[in-house]
């Protein structure tokens, strides 16, 4: 017994270490941060052309399960303000998780009825990998411009 207390202590040792992820190689992060900011631009582009059924589909699975796609139309058609000028480059993707991003950026936005009334906000997305693709939450999308994330 006491020749298998060592190899015994040993196990139990190794296998209540905890097990450490795999560090991204730069490839992969690079890969993963402009997949995000693309899918990002994308999604700002439908949204400044007030494609908000399309703008649907990119978004995350729970805020999905408490929006149907009628109500998060007609919610965002309500807002008064929507952004112009999103061809821009985003000022910062910053990885948090393989799964995880968040996109900083500073919007420009228009009033629908007053289009001479324009202000500039500084405002963090954050973005989740589901299924094929990078999704936001359409919850902040309906309080834009109003809220930011915090982080």
């Amino acid at each position: 017994m006491k020749k298998w207390l060592p190899l015994l202590l040993g196990c139990w040792l190794i296998l209540s270490l905890p097990a450490q992820a795999r560090t991204l190689t730069p490839i992969e992060l690079e890969t993963i941060l402009t997949q995000a900011r693309a899918q990002f631009t994308n999604f700002l582009q439908l949204w400044q052309e007030e494609r908000y059924f399309e703008m649907y589909e990119f978004g995350v699975r729970q805020s999905k399960q408490q929006l149907s796609v009628e109500e998060f139309a007609t919610r965002m058609v309500e807002l008064d303000w929507v952004p112009v000028n999103v061809d821009q480059e985003p000022l910062q993707v910053d990885f948090r998780f393989r799964t995880m991003v968040y996109v900083t950026t500073v919007l420009e936005f228009r009033h629908k009825s007053f289009p001479e009334l324009q202000y500039g906000k500084r405002q963090s997305f954050l973005l989740i990998q589901e299924r094929e693709g990078w999704h936001l939450d359409l919850l902040q999308m309906i309080r834009t411009p109003y809220y930011t994330p915090s982080e």
